[in-house]
């Protein structure tokens, strides 16, 4: 199977590319996309194991009283500590890439949507990476109109990413998506091209 990685920076449109690629290869042949904030999601819905972890590492209160996960507490208090976002990331990153690594043994084309894939050294596993790329100040207004949260806070989880300059340094492709979504659109065209070019013989 053919790997492709997704990443770039926070609210820079991975989703949005990953979804465009996904559904312009799969008509052509078998691919499989791969989130890894949805699995995160359902891990931390789901997992009885990983919500233990989390209540022993940061208290209750990050639970509300039905004892479902407040990402918004817990959100909080990673962004205001870097030793607690570690912590976290310890808990979720090696099961998220243990889920992804487990789908590269199907037939096809995998592509995966990895936002912290420099971050975690995740490289290595890929053919091919597309780093998603936009200004700081879209970066900022989108994560403040979109995600309601605020300046500070989006400032800072920016911040807690590697140098967007330095993930798109180390990309195959770069998508820009401080544009029309027609322009973005055709760049992810031009891409899943190339994809067919290079993987076509991959994914029968």
């Amino acid at each position: 199977m053919a790997c492709i990685g997704i990443t770039g920076g926070v609210a820079t449109g991975k989703s949005t590319v990953a979804q465009q690629l996904f559904e312009l290869l799969r008509r052509i042949g078998p691919v499989e996309l791969f989130s890894s904030d949805f699995e995160a999601r359902r891990l931390t819905d789901s997992n009885l194991a990983v919500q233990e972890e989390i209540k022993a590492a940061f208290g209750v209160q990050v639970f509300d009283s039905e004892g479902n996960l407040a990402r918004d507490r817990l959100r909080d208090l990673v962004f205001h500590d870097g030793a607690a976002r570690k912590i976290l990331e310890s808990i979720l990153h090696p099961r998220i890439r243990k889920a992804w690594i487990d789908r590269t043994g199907a037939d096809g084309l995998l592509l995966a949507e990895i936002p912290l894939l420099y971050e975690t050294g995740a490289e290595s596993y890929f053919d091919r990476i597309i780093v998603t790329a936009c200004s700081r100040a879209s970066q900022i207004e989108r994560i403040v109109v979109e995600r309601r949260l605020l300046k500070e806070l989006a400032e800072q989880i920016i911040q807690a990413q590697m140098d967007l300059e330095e993930k798109i340094r180390r990309a195959d492709w770069v998508v820009w998506t401080d544009c029309l979504p027609g322009i973005t659109a055709q760049q992810v065209n031009l891409i899943s091209q190339e994809v067919i070019e290079c993987y076509g013989g991959a994914r029968r």
